[in-house]
């Protein structure tokens, strides 16, 4: 018997559908229900009663799910006991939030590549809030995501950097400094809705003024501020990465601070070489800070 078909089992146990299950183990539907079907044949019972839809575990398959939870960890510790304690082995997946994703990976890959020659890397990118929700259900290993209300208790979190945030605006807007910005220009907010965002909008409820043009993208904002169409309160790195010389900074009063982190689910295989794995994130970070 293969622990691949009791580990699809329980992960179908899990989420409750063959159609989740199915898209979080990177197998096609009817892969993943052949799978199943010739577990059954093995084992010589219905798992799942398939005259109700989505099917669900039968009596024997709960019974079987039960049993099979303690051998796959049981399987993983013996994984876990042969790997090199430090190295990073295996296939991972790695969630980035998108602001962050244009400026770490590149030099991410680079050291990978150096450092960790016997792992390979799956990425994507999305929002802070859904980056932590796909680490804690184990669709993915690890996310680079923005600390703004603070990381649930079930996530193991190392720090990468601090980013101070900047006022951005044509030079010729700013004859009247930052008071004379806020009170006569328009002002590109990035998604509210998000982890910069939300920093943003707690800075900008501190003055008074029209409401804000809102936009999903940090270089289509940047190129409002270069036309001189307004200004905008972003990280400083993402600041700069878009910045002409006609376009100054100025610092935020506050002294605005976003802190990008490295989280893992705690407890997992990944979480005891999350260091090995913050660290091919360090030459990244600097170069990302100039």
């Amino acid at each position: 018997m293969q622990t691949r078909s009791l580990a699809s089992l329980v992960k179908i146990s899990q989420v409750g559908s063959f159609v989740q299950a199915a898209d979080q183990l990177n197998m096609t539907l009817s892969a993943l229900s052949m799978q199943m079907k010739a577990l059954e044949a093995e084992l010589g019972v219905d798992l799942f009663d398939r005259s109700v839809r989505p099917p669900r575990l039968t009596p024997i398959g709960r019974s079987v799910v039960q049993e099979a939870v303690p051998l796959l960890q049981r399987q993983e510790s013996l994984i876990e006991l042969c790997r090199p304690s430090n190295a990073l082995v295996g296939r991972y997946k790695i969630g980035f939030v998108t602001t962050a994703a244009v400026r770490l990976l590149p030099r991410f890959l680079e050291n990978a590549k150096r450092k960790a020659p016997q792992a390979t890397f799956e990425f994507e990118t999305g929002l802070s809030r859904a980056l932590q929700d796909r680490v804690m259900t184990g669709r993915i290993d690890a996310a680079i995501v923005t600390d703004a209300d603070g990381l649930p208790d079930t996530l193991s979190a190392t720090v990468l950097r601090e980013e101070p945030f900047v006022f951005a605006a044509h030079r010729d807007l700013l004859t009247d400094g930052l008071p004379g910005l806020v009170r006569n220009h328009a002002f590109f907010h990035f998604m509210p809705d998000t982890g910069i965002g939300k920093v943003i909008a707690a800075e900008m409820a501190q003055h008074e003024r029209a409401k804000p043009v809102v936009l999903d993208n940090l270089e289509a904002i940047m190129e409002c501020v270069t036309t001189g169409l307004g200004f905008t309160l972003l990280p400083e790195p993402d600041v700069d990465r878009y910045r002409s010389d006609e376009v100054q900074k100025l610092p935020s009063p506050r002294k605005l601070r976003r802190t990008l982190v490295l989280v893992t689910l705690q407890g997992n295989a990944l979480s005891k070489r999350e260091g090995a794995l913050a660290d091919l994130f360090k030459d990244a970070v600097t170069e990302g800070a100039n």
